[in-house]
This record gives C-alpha cells, sequence and structure tokens, in this order.
C-alpha cells in the first residue's frame, strides 16, 4: 500500500461578510497517497478552491479562517508548524498551478525575472549562471523551447496556453513532492486546454510528481485521476476510486454531475 503523503482531518474554513459568516468548508477529511493523481471535483461554490488554498497556507490571504481541523504533511499538522518552517515547505514540498495566468503574472515585469524569483526565494545563494540554467531547464520541461525569447517577454507578448506553461514552471522549479493544479485550464480553448493537461500529466510522472487537481469538469477527473473526491456545499459527499464511483455512484449529487 502506498503511504499517505497528505491527510486533511475534520477541516473547516469561514469566512466572515459584512452580514453573516459563511462556512465554506465544513468538516472535511480525506487522504493522498504518494504518486497518486487526487481531484476534488464539484461546480463553483462548493468549496474546492478554498480547500485548495489551504492546502498551500493561503486562507487568511484570502480573507478566510480556519475554524478547525488539521492538515498533515508527512505526519507533520501545517497548521502547527513555525512560521520559517512553513515559508519552506510552500513552494519548495508543496507547490500550485493557479488557474489565472493573467492576474497571477505581473505584466510590467517580464517572465524570466518572475520565474527566476520563484527559485531564488528558496535558494538565495544561487549564482546568476544556476539561476539561468535552472530556468531554462523549467522552460524546456514544460515545452517553451524557444527559452531566451520567452525568457525575455513580457506576459502580455505570450499567448494563454504560453502564459499557463509558465505558471507551471514556476511551480515545479523547486522540483516539489505535492502539485496542486487550481482549474488550470481556464479560459483556454479546448485543444490547448488538452496539451496543459497532457503537460501536467506527463509532469506528473517524469517528476515522480503526486498531483492534487481541483475542476469541476467531470470528463477531466475520469481521465486524468486515480481517485477523487465529490465536493458539494463545502462538503465531500463521495470520495474513492474514481473509476469505481463512475461506475457506481453512490450519492445523488455524484449522479447528477455524471449525468450532466
Amino acid at each position: 500500500m502506498s503511504e499517505k503523503i497528505l491527510e486533511i482531518k475534520n477541516l473547516s474554513i469561514e469566512y466572515k461578510t459584512s452580514s453573516a459568516t459563511v462556512e465554506a468548508v465544513k468538516n472535511v477529511s480525506f487522504d493522498v497517497k504518494k504518486g497518486e493523481t487526487f481531484v476534488i471535483v464539484g461546480r463553483s461554490g462548493s468549496g474546492k478552491s478554498t480547500l485548495a488554498c489551504a492546502l498551500m497556507d493561503l486562507t487568511e490571504i484570502d480573507g478566510g479562517k480556519i475554524k478547525s481541523g488539521n492538515i498533515f504533511y508527512r505526519g507533520k499538522d501545517l497548521l502547527k508548524m513555525p512560521f520559517e518552517e512553513k515559508r519552506v515547505l510552500k513552494g519548495a514540498k508543496i507547490s500550485m498551478i493557479f488557474q489565472d495566468p493573467q492576474s497571477y503574472l505581473n505584466p510590467v515585469v517580464k517572465v524570466g525575472k518572475q520565474i527566476s524569483e520563484s527559485f531564488t526565494v528558496h535558494n538565495p545563494q544561487a549564482s546568476k549562471d544556476e539561476i539561468k540554467k535552472r530556468v531554462s531547464e523549467a522552460l524546456k520541461k514544460v515545452k517553451l523551447d524557444d527559452t531566451e525569447r520567452i525568457f525575455n517577454s513580457y506576459p502580455h507578448q505570450l499567448s494563454g496556453g504560453q502564459k499557463q506553461r509558465i505558471l507551471i514552471s514556476m511551480a515545479i522549479m523547486n522540483n516539489p513532492e505535492i502539485l496542486i493544479a487550481d482549474e488550470p485550464t481556464t479560459g483556454l480553448d479546448a485543444s490547448i486546454q488538452k496539451q496543459i493537461l497532457d503537460l501536467i500529466s506527463e509532469l506528473k510522472n517524469t517528476l515522480g510528481l503526486t498531483l492534487i487537481m481541483i475542476t469541476h469538469n467531470m470528463r477531466i477527473a475520469r481521465k486524468y485521476s486515480d481517485t477523487m473526491a465529490v465536493m458539494h456545499n463545502g462538503e465531500i459527499v463521495e470520495s474513492g476510486n474514481t473509476e469505481g464511483i463512475f461506475r457506481n455512484p453512490k450519492d445523488e449529487y455524484t449522479k447528477l454531475l455524471i449525468n450532466n
């Protein structure tokens, strides 16, 4: 049996608005095994992206608060780690591909510098030559072979698919163990979506990653995952082997998603 690399126990997350407190994630528990592809699937507003942000310790930045629960990485609770240990962990051992490169990439900074910063934040003593070499390697891994041109381009000079590949290169720069992909094909044409998903799947295999993918698309969940969890109104209503769920869904909401 594969070892558990990530364990989420009874996790609840809330957001306070001017008129109410919204519980976005409600008592969620699941395990992720080393080397698998685990997909969290659900419609918009189900809580899946909130859950992904919690795994990267971005809940408070996003205006939320973890009310209760634990997130264990290799047996250590991320929520109780000292700040410095947690800072090193984020981006180095657990990394994330965000869903909107247009918002995430700085429009007035060349992409080469932005990719470099994702490496130097964890390797401040690295030489310029080493940094340039690592950036070039990362770009080639995401199939951007014209590395010099890409390095010196601004985000607006690149296509949507190229910008998403830039985000992927930034996410793998520090050789993470866990890669989280939050709706990684949002806003892309269907053909480019497939290229990006195939690329992420290929990187997962060649780099030996554990992949957690967030999606609303059941076809993507079925094609790319080993295990899946279905979220609805902040709760996981069904989880298990992906093919088993598709063949014999137990929850009515899961059946609805499959049949749509």
